[in-house]
């Protein structure tokens, strides 16, 4: 069964920035991750409990809720500095 994505404000925003073509990736990437949401690996110690799917030099930070089929977009961005971002983030919760 097909996942629904789910798209948090901050990712909302961070893929308004993007590119127009790496923004048609990124949609055609969530595709494909909506098909089958483990193509992506499991983050690690402190963002342990998300997932990240890597598209040309670009990730989506996303969540699993297996239970209610949803992907939960987290954030996307260029891989140089998409995790200490989104890490910060969570810091400043």
């Amino acid at each position: 069964m097909r996942y629904q994505a789910k798209v948090t404000a901050t990712a909302n925003e961070a893929g308004k920035q993007l590119a127009p073509e790496i923004r048609a990736a990124a949609k055609e990437a969530l595709r494909r991750l909506c098909d089958n949401p483990f193509l992506g690996k499991r983050l690690r110690e402190e963002l342990q409990g998300f997932w990240t799917y890597r598209f040309n030099r670009y990730r989506i930070i996303y969540t699993i809720d297996v239970e209610k089929k949803w992907l939960i977009i987290q954030s996307i961005g260029h891989r140089r500095d998409i995790y200490e971002r989104f890490n910060q983030l969570l810091l400043d919760r």
